[in-house]
């Protein structure tokens, strides 16, 4: 298979991703919001507490943000509005993981006398995780070169095994 085709394949199908959710979000879709604030609210008085609101991770440290007319309780607008920023900031550090994971990989293609198949590349929060097999210490050390040679990239964690 062409390597540059591969990498082109790989970029539309992230494209196709955000594509999905920017779709979603401009139609409005509410139904995942309205399902877990309705879950939330055990009293059933179409508010939640602090209390209430408590079970749900993201709101943790966070009631007052999302408590936009300081009334000490979110309706369900307020719920959806800071549900919304939280995944749309998680979706947007997925897809910059999903982008320094490509342009990791596109460069082992292109790497000459380096095998990228036997070496998985991974990416939480700008962190590279690098595990899997290389024939020297050489490779593994330009393995871990490439990966920190991405723009974006924090840290780069090289758990590679130089096979004996």
């Amino acid at each position: 298979m062409n390597k540059k085709w591969l990498v082109a394949a790989f970029g539309i199908m992230l494209s196709t991703q955000t594509l999905a959710v920017t779709i979603d979000e401009m139609r409005g879709e509410q139904a995942p919001y309205e399902q877990a604030f309705k879950a939330l609210d055990t009293d059933g008085n179409g508010k939640l507490s602090k209390k209430e609101v408590s079970k749900d991770k993201d709101f943790k440290h966070a009631f007052a943000k999302a408590d936009k007319n300081h009334n000490g309780s979110l309706d369900q607008g307020e719920f959806a509005s800071y549900k919304s920023k939280v995944d749309g900031a998680e979706n947007k550090q997925a897809a910059a993981d999903s982008a320094i994971t490509a342009k990791i990989k596109s460069k082992y293609l292109i790497e000459k006398n380096f095998s990228s198949f036997k070496i998985s590349v991974e990416t939480k929060d700008n962190t590279v995780i690098l595990s899997g097999f290389v024939d020297t210490a050489e490779q593994k050390a330009r393995a871990e070169k490439i990966a920190k040679s991405v723009d974006g990239v924090k840290s780069v964690n090289n758990a590679l095994v130089v096979k004996p």
